[in-house]
């Protein structure tokens, strides 16, 4: 028997899965049909919010050009669009791959609805590189520990799709009410959003239950390699958001030496614990961590 989902009292999940499939059902918008592509981006406007950018609150808000800015804005904008390629593509493969399984009844036909729309993002998010930028940016593939025990395996992929969907909502949330930003970007970023908190809701529901079942499983020390594993994978999560093609492609002198600046800065420090703190405080209280905090002092920055 498949022993990656090993919940035994699934009412609560359940009760909450069909209401999010009667939620889905009931938005009838067709991003293929009905989103309008604009032939072009205003490229005179920030196309990331500027309280979301790697450099705000650094000295290079003050020493670059509004120019310089903006172009970095763009290419800012490109990767965060990448890492929701590239972060999806994942997530399909995951979820794909246990539609049907033993252990996963109760999931499965929830799965379907996940899937159908994480599809549509992938495909709106890539047409947006490709369209204004040319180009996706690829993964850097960066090595996360993997554990033997098919459950504990399973649960760490909803661990980790649950982040990358935090991370890329507290974006979405920004952007998409910013009304600097050009409408369209406003637009897919506020589309995203609405779908995102249905995903969210169900994924913070499912990750508390499966691990519930783990910490009667497995003794502490095993409990603590996880906390210590997905808190890796977090910062790293966090660090692609600082990504030295950005400042490559935005023309810039010195990229790797501006990442490595940026990363170690006390303000982008802060930014980045108040970024993931939402989704560090739910792992805290359903138990999973020990505390909520993610960031080692000094900060490590994968080059």
């Amino acid at each position: 028997m498949n022993t990656s989902t090993f919940i035994k009292d699934t009412s609560e999940l359940e009760k909450t899965l069909l209401t999010l499939i009667n939620l889905t059902n009931s938005d009838t918008y067709n991003p293929f049909k009905e989103i309008v592509w604009p032939d072009s981006i205003e490229n005179h406007k920030l196309w990331m919010s500027s309280s979301l950018m790697s450099i705000h609150g650094t000295r290079f808000e003050q020493e670059l050009s509004e120019e310089q800015i903006i172009e970095i804005s763009k290419w800012e904008f490109i990767n965060f669009c990448s890492l929701n390629v590239t972060g999806i593509r994942e997530l399909l493969i995951e979820m794909t791959s246990r539609l049907h399984t033993p252990g996963f009844e109760v999931l499965s036909e929830y799965l379907h609805y996940l899937i159908a729309e994480e599809n549509e993002h992938m495909w709106y998010f890539s047409k947006f590189c490709l369209q204004y930028a040319g180009k996706i940016y690829p993964d850097r593939a960066l090595a996360v520990a993997s554990f033997p025990e098919a459950d504990i395996a399973s649960f760490m992929v909803f661990v980790r799709v649950l982040i990358f969907e935090e991370i890329v909502d507290f974006y979405n949330r920004k952007m998409g009410q910013d009304k600097t930003l050009p409408n369209f970007i406003q637009e897919i970023n506020w589309l995203h959003h609405l779908d995102e908190g249905r995903h969210i809701k169900y994924g913070r529901q499912y990750v508390n239950l499966a691990y519930q079942e783990l910490l009667n499983k497995y003794p502490k020390q095993r409990i603590l390699e996880m906390e210590s594993t997905i808190k890796g994978f977090m910062q790293l999560s966090v660090q692609k958001l600082y990504r030295r093609e950005i400042f490559v492609d935005a023309g810039l002198n010195e990229p790797g030496k501006m990442r490595k600046e940026l990363l170690s800065h006390p303000v982008r420090q802060q930014f980045n614990k108040k970024l993931i703190a939402s989704t560090a405080k739910f792992l805290t209280q359903v138990g999973l961590f020990s505390d909520s905090s993610v960031f080692p002092e000094p900060e490590s920055v994968v080059n």
